[in-house]
């Protein structure tokens, strides 16, 4: 079992409406296999925090204003939440690739905790709790006890949202705060859109897309099915691939036009469901014009890269 399945143990019940009921797959499916997907090879380097051991240490991020993407970041409005995770048999380097690659499972991790700080930008290791339940975590926080990743994300959901990592190394003697910097130097990356093989769509649908024949991420993991939890689709009037791969951490921000949708399950979903990420107005359909990517995220993941991506070449007869 995959280290996020645990983490989703806290996570909301599904809502009024969530559906596990597929669209009908039409002739014309879209599939989406691995010669279709991109390559990610991302390499994390989160900083190594020293803290006082077996003492209730601050953790304190009042000066972190860019988020492992180098994107801006207010510290106060767009922290909602702060967890800390144990590996007690991984080190850093270990649990940094295993993140990197998706590839860590639940006997991994022996403890997580969270908690929401609301405006604050500082909180103690007591205030860290599992779902609500005390732990007192500073009575065990040892070197010899494992490895202690702390993760701050924007929204409130388990695992959602990762926007700065680091490592507190429980230290005798050592510091009572650690402080959270500037993460752009966390995560290094290399993407590749050019080799892979393009997925061709009609300008007058249907544009139900399967992807039930793809099992591999991009990331060079198994693909979960069931770890797709949105579809995100984009163009882009005058960019290459060549400079998707060099901005590709920017994507949201450079990109023409951008839709999305909920994906709640299944490996089959219809992309006219979508919507306007700004202002909500259904999807129009596709043109000939620009650059189309269609990506499958994974919005509980810790490093910030869709699951499986690929190119949509939009023509007007199939």
């Amino acid at each position: 079992m995959l280290l996020i399945d645990l983490l989703l143990a806290c996570h909301r019940a599904p809502t009024e409406g969530d559906s596990d009921e597929a669209p009908a797959v039409e002739d014309a499916t879209l599939h989406f296999g691995n010669e279709n997907n991109y390559i990610f090879e991302g390499i994390l380097n989160a900083p190594r925090l020293p803290l006082a051991a077996l003492q209730d240490g601050a953790v304190e991020w009042g000066s972190l204003d860019a988020d492992l993407q180098c994107h801006a970041l207010d510290p106060v409005a767009e922290i909602d939440n702060v967890s800390l995770m144990v590996f007690p048999y991984l080190s850093a380097d270990e649990v940094e690739e295993g993140l990197a690659v998706d590839s860590l499972q639940q006997v991994d991790m022996g403890i997580y905790l969270s908690h929401q700080p609301g405006d604050a930008t500082e909180i103690v290791l007591s205030d860290l709790t599992f779902c609500g339940t005390e732990a007192n975590i500073h009575e065990e926080f040892t070197a010899e006890n494992g490895t202690w990743l702390v993760l701050f994300s924007t929204g409130t959901g388990v695992g959602v949202g990762s926007r700065m990592m680091a490592f507190l190394e429980p230290t005798e003697g050592g510091p009572t705060t650690a402080t959270v910097r500037d993460g752009c130097s966390v995560l290094d990356h290399t993407v590749e859109f050019e080799t892979l093989e393009p997925i061709e769509v009609s300008l007058d649908g249907p544009w139900v897309v399967d992807w039930s024949d793809l099992t591999v991420t991009g990331q060079g993991g198994p693909l979960i099915p069931t770890r797709v939890d949105s579809l995100k689709l984009a163009r882009f009037e005058t960019l290459t691939l060549a400079d998707l791969e060099e901005q590709f951490l920017d994507l949201d921000t450079v990109a023409t036009q951008q839709w999305s949708a909920p994906h709640p399950s299944s490996t089959v979903d219809d992309l006219s469901v979508m919507v306007d990420v700004i202002d909500g107005s259904p999807f129009p359909g596709f043109h000939d014009d620009g650059v189309w990517i269609l990506a499958l995220m994974c919005d509980s993941c810790p490093v910030p890269a869709p699951l499986a991506l690929t190119v949509l070449t939009p023509l007007t007869a199939r």
